[in-house]
């Protein structure tokens, strides 16, 4: 039988019984060790069988739960960036706590608290009086007390409103229970634990809870150091929290500290003279407010690298079995979670984001930089040129959203399941990486004239649907004529790619894409179709700065992590998600890929604009789409990788022929503001670290040209520009064969 059911049927008299029985108990013999049985005898015999039998059915155990606790999110160098939490509480022990306070609560809540055994008969005699009388008078013990609050916190940590309901509801159910578990917890507990389990859990402020957070809240300094008159005004807030605010109601809060000191000078915890002092002193030379703001809004320009470790949190089966739990543990569970984040290369990527293109900008231009360590998969930076939070008529491009993640880690959800933007010629690089994966040259040669690719042409194994005619050209006529594999790579020769593409299978492209985690959002491969060579489905920058990594790596992909590691409350160590570095192609065609993508860095290439200073080693490509609505660049060093995006969130529009970061740009292609950006960031974020080179490799031998080319080597003009391919031969060309590639 429940206990409601059985609490409905006690009346106020019944109830006045048995308190008065045990009362009668407790003067002859003390609490019964075993249950608190009620005798049918004497004064006990008005108590009824159903009350009787009420109070023998309730619970004798009682687990002592730990409170919620911050969590706090730290840097690689274990600077704390945010906190998260449902009750802003920090758990110390009763030696870290001043004995003022543990006076001031013991004076004002409980004076016998050291001569009861959890239930007080004296207090509640009186209490019952006064209240029969008409009065309002409480009985309940600091015992009593801590055995609500943990009830009510049991209940919290569960989700259960029910729970809650019956921890705080006014019936003599919750009354009886509370005396039950009370006498239990006396018997578990020392009155030293109770004092501080009670002041570790009750709320002493609108928004903090427990002694040491509230202490740090309105001093500024610990528990333990807490004055008689920090004391009493602590003690006085239990009551009512919200209506003894001393910064919202100072006078309020006065007088509640005054009437505290004088219990405090009743019971002779303070001497007259600590008395006249303390009432003598004002709430504003008392209070030296420290406001915590919880969550990534307060990580500052870090806060979009934060939500990507609440997204970790959140979706990872590491830390619950469902959404909701994970939640609840990152709320309540005082974990301290140190990240990958590298607080000096996040500075470095902000500073080249706000040079390039300054938060709220008048031409609405947003960018986006991630950058990857290779080898390990650890997001050292992620930045954007807005402020984190709600957009406001102050802040109209404030946003939550992150530019450069997908929709698990706080990005937005494209149509398609993709999250991102369109890469551009920044896609090329997995066409490169295949063509050598499979054992091809460099030095092969193509027609790159424009032309019309038939479907018949495409090989597309694991969409044959998806092959059509392609109509594709360059950015000039220069680009025309006879150019090998590496001369498509260093100006983005958009026919040599295309003609690239039609040699291979498109599946075995998307599919190594996707081994290197360039993926949808539900981790399947992008839609194998011809454009894919230019770029035409969204990525995001983390997606292509940690594939870039890969060749950086020799071929090794790893899993983007976010969190080095994380203990508990306790200090236990706990599991985070691993990097999971697989070997995904060979070591050579990783190094051949890479060693190609150096000549995009240098003159006539289209990344030159983006060599890093000292002549460091580096690689690297340039991505335009069409009408210049994206600008990508992404590159990277033995030691560092990093993506750039350029463009606008909401929709699609030309960047050209405007104004951007105080620049006048007549063209926004991949080497316009991207490439100088990256540069700035990695010439930053690589500053004191020694230069390291990239592996020689042979490029291949010179094969005989394809069919259609002449035999020739490639001598015409380049440009140094990005520009748009012909399109498609579709009569409605879909979004995405509409990409542009540069020069």
């Amino acid at each position: 039988m429940s206990s409601s059911t059985h609490g409905g049927s006690l009346s106020p008299t019944k109830v006045i019984a048995m308190l008065l029985a045990f009362v009668l108990l407790s003067g002859a013999g003390g609490v019964l060790a075993a249950g608190f049985a009620m005798p049918a005898v004497g004064a006990a015999s008005a108590v009824t069988h159903a009350g009787a039998q009420f109070f023998e059915e309730l619970p004798t155990d009682f687990n002592i739960l730990e409170p919620s606790e911050v969590s706090v999110i730290q840097a690689a160098d274990g600077t704390e960036i945010a906190q998260f939490y449902a009750e802003n509480r920090i758990v110390v022990s009763l030696d870290q706590i001043s004995v003022n306070i543990q006076n001031a609560i013991i004076a004002v809540e409980d004076q016998r608290f050291y001569r009861h055994k959890g239930v007080d008969p004296l207090g509640m005699v009186r209490a019952l009086l006064s209240n029969a009388s008409g009065g309002s008078q409480g009985a309940s013990t600091l015992t009593q007390q801590y055995v609500r609050n943990v009830l009510v916190e049991a209940a919290l940590q569960r989700g259960d409103q029910a729970g809650i309901t019956a921890a705080t509801e006014t019936s003599y159910a919750r009354k009886l229970r509370e005396i039950k578990y009370a006498l239990t917890v006396e018997r578990m507990y020392s009155k030293q634990q109770i004092l501080e389990g009670y002041l570790n859990i009750a709320a002493f402020g609108p928004s903090t809870y427990g002694v040491e957070a509230s202490a740090q809240h309105f001093f500024s300094h610990s528990a333990a150091e807490l004055t008689v008159a920090e004391a009493a005004l602590l003690a006085g807030l239990t009551n009512a929290p919200g209506a003894y605010d001393p910064i919202a109601f100072p006078e309020r809060a006065k007088d509640r500290m005054d009437w505290v000191l004088q219990k405090m000078l009743e019971e002779e915890f303070i001497t007259q003279e600590q008395y006249d002092e303390a009432i003598n002193t004002q709430i504003a030379d008392m209070l030296s407010v420290t406001n915590t703001v919880g969550g990534c809004g307060a990580a500052g320009s870090a806060a979009y690298f934060c939500e990507y470790v609440v997204g970790e949190i959140e979706t990872s089966e590491l830390f619950g079995a469902t959404e909701a739990e994970r939640r609840q543990l990152l709320l309540r569970g005082g974990l301290t979670i140190r990240t990958t984040l590298d607080l000096g290369r996040q500075a470095a990527a902000d500073a080249a984001v706000q040079e390039y293109v300054p938060t709220g900008d008048p031409s609405n231009v947003k960018a986006a930089l991630v950058s990857v360590e290779p080898g390990t998969g650890r997001i050292l930076a992620i930045s954007q040129n807005t402020n984190y939070g709600d957009a406001s008529e102050e802040d109209p491009t404030a946003t939550q959203i992150s530019l450069g993640v997908d929709a698990a880690h706080g990005g937005l959800e494209n149509s398609d399941g993709t999250s991102g933007f369109q890469p551009g010629s920044t896609f090329k690089t997995f066409v490169l990486a295949q063509w050598y994966q499979e054992g091809r040259s460099g030095y092969t040669t193509f027609n790159t004239s424009p032309t019309v690719i038939p479907a018949s042409t495409w090989r597309i194994s694991c969409a044959p649907e998806n092959a059509d005619d392609w109509r594709v050209g360059n950015a000039n006529a220069s680009e025309g004529g006879n150019n090998n594999v590496i001369r498509s790579t260093q100006l983005s020769i958009n026919v040599g790619y295309a003609r690239m593409t039609a040699a291979m299978d498109i599946c075995s492209i998307t599919d190594l894409a996707a081994k290197m985690g360039v993926t949808t959002n539900d981790g399947q491969p992008l839609s194998a179709k011809p454009s894919i060579a230019l770029g035409s489905q969204e990525v995001t920058p983390l997606q292509m700065a940690n594939a870039y990594a890969t060749f950086a790596a020799h071929g090794v992909y790893c899993k983007p992590i976010a969190i080095d590691s994380i203990t508990d409350t306790d200090g236990n160590s706990m599991a985070v998600p691993s990097a999971e570095c697989t070997q995904v192609m060979e070591a050579t065609a990783a190094d051949q890929t890479t060693l190609t993508l150096t000549s995009v860095m240098t003159s006539p290439g289209t990344g030159h604009t983006a060599a890093l200073a000292g002549g460091r080693p580096s690689a690297g490509k340039t991505g335009t789409t069409e009408k210049m609505d994206n600008a990508w660049f992404v590159g990277f060093t033995p030691s560092l990788s990093a993506a750039v995006w350029l463009g606008h969130s909401e929709s699609y529009s030309a960047m050209n022929n405007q104004v951007i970061g105080g620049r006048w740009y007549s063209t926004m292609y991949g080497s316009d503001a991207p490439a100088p950006l990256w540069k700035m960031y990695m010439d930053a974020a690589l500053s004191g670290t020694p230069f390291e080179s990239f592996p020689q490799v042979s490029l291949g031998a010179q094969p005989t040209p394809a069919t259609g080319a002449t035999p020739a080597a490639s001598t015409g003009q380049s440009s140094q520009q990005d520009s748009p391919a012909a399109g498609s031969a579709q009569q409605t060309p879909a979004r995405s064969d509409e990409d542009e590639s540069e020069d």
